[in-house]
């Protein structure tokens, strides 16, 4: 696999220039050649129902998306565009801060495909997924 061509920095300010993921509290905690990790600040704002304190799976799929596509911007140079997104529910997110791990697949030139886990505070998978970005986006920046 290719070296990250962006550093830490620069892909956390890309990362937060989106407002979204700035108002999720996304912070890489750690990006090596294989992975990325992103802490995500919980607020109550993130919760579906209040009378059980779950987090919304709509958060948990934006998280999913955006660090996997951040793994595929490390190698790329910037965030690309979302395909296909699949994401799989393994149990409620109760309130706490959340890690997610950011995995590539596969570095195509046309897609990329990347994985991405989020764990509770307790390291229990909360909700997994893949997704395929149309990394060719990129290329077309050159």
């Amino acid at each position: 696999m290719p070296k990250n061509i962006v550093t830490t920095e620069a892909l956390q300010e890309r990362m937060t220039a989106n407002a979204f993921n700035n108002w999720m509290g996304m912070k890489i905690q750690e990006l090596s050649e294989d992975q990325i990790v992103v802490e995500i600040k919980w607020r109550a704002e993130m919760m579906s129902n209040p009378k059980a304190k779950v987090t919304h799976g709509g958060i948990l799929g934006a998280v999913i998306d955006a660090v996997a596509d951040f793994m595929i911007a490390a190698k790329v140079g910037i965030p690309v565009p979302t395909v296909d997104l699949r994401i799989d529910y393994h149990r409620a997110a109760m309130p706490g801060d959340l890690r997610c791990v950011g995995k590539i697949v596969r570095l195509g030139g046309t897609n990329s495909v990347a994985e991405a886990y989020v764990y509770d505070g307790d390291e229990k998978l909360i909700a997994s997924g893949r997704g395929t970005y149309f990394t060719a986006a990129a290329k077309s920046k050159d």
